[in-house]
């Protein structure tokens, strides 16, 4: 489940380990970062073995309905009600366990699938809930909750890791501009207030540039080259034509960056580049 751990996951239905060995390592190289790169833990999915039990008891109750036979969550109680005391009541260390489990599980937990108490309570609940489904529930539409799970979780992962290597990129991208990206060629601005321009056909010959603003603050913005010109080169005093934003991450190199791989630019003619080289 996690990136860190080289022991595969013991599955509660599937047939098969969910994970492999070096699980982690597949992902990272996937996503083009090395083996070695911390991943950080994704949120909103389970933190070890035990909330991902916990988790997994909750999407059975979630599931309801007519998919794993029982349409109401009184229609649940009942089966529980029905099935703690034929499933190893007689346990020699807790006597009366599954019963009191069962009992202890209230209508709202049993409704909405979010099991209440501090974590070894609502650990115990799962197990329970866990122990009934596989009792009481057709094994395939089990295998196909634990299976929906765990793609989650390894989508969360990969999400993750894909965003580590976006910011890596962006890292990269601010501390060595490169001289080419997408049609868009890197210019030694004149305005000191200037940190990175490029130049492009982006419709109209268009610069891009990451700029110090007047209160001291990076921003990011595209100009067409006619207003670039007409400024004498000076961001603080050009129109903008476009305002570069991104998804990808914060900052205006990151904005910059996404906004020279979002448009379909093209080199500027020779002759066009020089007029603006001029400045």
């Amino acid at each position: 489940m996690q990136p860190t751990r080289d022991v595969p996951i013991e599955p509660c239905f599937l047939e098969q380990p969910p994970f492999n060995r070096d699980y982690h390592r597949a992902i990272a190289s996937d996503v083009g970062l090395p083996f070695y790169v911390d991943i950080p833990w994704p949120e909103d999915i389970p933190g070890d073995d035990q909330e991902r039990l916990i988790d997994l008891a909750e999407r059975i109750l979630s599931a309801g309905g007519c998919r794993i036979g029982y349409g109401h969550q009184e229609e649940i109680r009942q089966s529980m009600v029905e099935w703690a005391p034929d499933r190893d009541e007689n346990r020699d260390d807790d006597p009366g366990f599954w019963r009191r489990i069962v009992f202890s599980l209230s209508p709202k937990e049993r409704n909405f699938g979010r099991l209440q108490g501090e974590l070894e309570d609502r650990h115990q609940k799962a197990q329970t809930i866990i122990g009934w489904a596989r009792d009481c529930i057709d094994e395939e539409v089990l295998r196909e909750i634990e299976q929906a799970q765990i793609d989650d979780i390894e989508q969360a992962w990969r999400d993750t890791a894909a965003a580590v290597a976006t910011q890596r990129a962006i890292d990269k991208f601010e501390s060595d501009p490169p001289a080419e990206l997408e049609g868009w060629t890197r210019f030694e601005a004149e305005h000191e207030a200037v940190d990175v321009a490029y130049h492009a056909k982006n419709s109209i010959p268009s610069v891009a540039a990451v700029f110090e603003t007047a209160d001291g603050t990076l921003d990011a913005q595209e100009f067409t080259l006619e207003e670039w010109i007409d400024s004498g080169g000076n961001p603080l005093e050009a129109r903008p034509n476009r305002y570069c934003v991104s998804s990808d991450g914060d900052g205006a190199y990151a904005r910059l960056r996404s906004h020279l791989l979002t448009f379909e630019a093209e080199p500027l003619a020779a002759d066009t580049a020089g007029e603006e080289q001029a400045l």
